[in-house]
């Protein structure tokens, strides 16, 4: 995933760079979970192949025992792969809502 999304940059690693163009981007990903936690948000992006990308929220809130509890809640469904910060700002609009 890093050497799909640009994370070793072209200037220092020419040859790594040039294998994600000719090579890596070609796959098509059939199992795919990312957790993501930013902004005090926390989800995932989730695919099994051939189904759409999913973002997922998850909700925690104390129950009243003060153990934590665990909702997950669909944010979008989606045909193509969105960024890091398209997924960031689905959490935080969905943390935002809820509250």
């Amino acid at each position: 995933d890093a050497g799909r999304g640009g994370f070793y940059p072209k200037v220092f690693f020419p040859k790594l760079a040039a294998t994600v163009d000719r090579f890596w981007k070609k796959f098509e990903c059939t199992f795919y979970l990312k957790p993501f936690s930013d902004k005090g948000v926390y989800g995932w992006l989730y695919r099994v192949y051939p189904e759409p990308w999913q973002v997922v929220w998850e909700n925690v809130t104390p129950d009243k025992n003060g153990n934590a509890e665990v909702e997950y809640v669909l944010v979008d469904v989606l045909d193509e792969r969105p960024s890091y910060a398209e997924v960031v700002s689905m959490l935080v609009n969905a943390s935002q809502n809820k509250k």
